[in-house]
């Protein structure tokens, strides 16, 4: 398992008119590991993850690079209980030139017990034969732009701006989307 950055943990939190959500971020720098594991800390269950995202699949052996967890927890503002999913949409809106552009990236994300975890990573697996970002200096970078969507809504609540290099993960900005308003940082 990975150690936490010794850094201040940044917290948000947003009304939309559904519920009230919390996001927390813990980093992960300049992270080693021999196995790409982690613990869902509600069911005490671990799994791994592909360096496409997909659980317990063809799953990193021995990563290198940065790590971020967003962790976002939701109270219901309605008697309904609080949303199901979270889908992300991820977009790279500039990357260092040594890097090839990605390709848009979406997923689903199931809320359980009113909280959802996201990783961001950015790195290469030691075990590729040719791994892109192993053969670049350190200084290899990309900026993206996350949309966040309650259930099935067409307009993000929130939009998230990362910056990805091997050595860091950085949240650059937090933009409530239309109907959701910050209520504290």
């Amino acid at each position: 398992m990975l150690k936490s950055e010794k850094r201040s943990e940044p917290v948000y939190r947003f009304s939309t008119p559904e519920c009230e959500v919390r996001m927390s971020v813990e980093y992960f720098a300049n992270s080693s590991s021999n196995s790409f594991l982690f613990r869902d800390r509600l069911t005490n269950r671990g799994f791994c993850l592909s360096s496409n995202g997909d659980t317990d699949r063809v799953c990193v052996a021995r990563f290198q690079g940065s790590m971020a967890i967003a962790r976002y927890d939701f109270r219901s503002r309605l008697p309904s209980p609080a949303p199901l999913n979270l889908r992300e949409r991820v977009l790279t809106i500039d990357h260092d030139s040594r890097m090839s552009p990605r390709p848009p990236f979406e997923r689903v994300l199931a809320v359980e017990r009113e909280v959802v975890s996201d990783i961001q990573a950015f790195g290469y697996n030691l075990d590729d034969p040719q791994p892109a970002a192993s053969n670049a200096p350190l200084a290899v970078w990309c900026l993206l732009r996350q949309d966040l969507y309650l259930n099935d809504q067409a307009n993000a609540f929130l939009i998230v701006h990362w910056k990805h290099t091997l050595n860091f993960i950085d949240l650059v900005d937090v933009i409530p989307g239309d109907g959701t308003q910050l209520i504290g940082k």
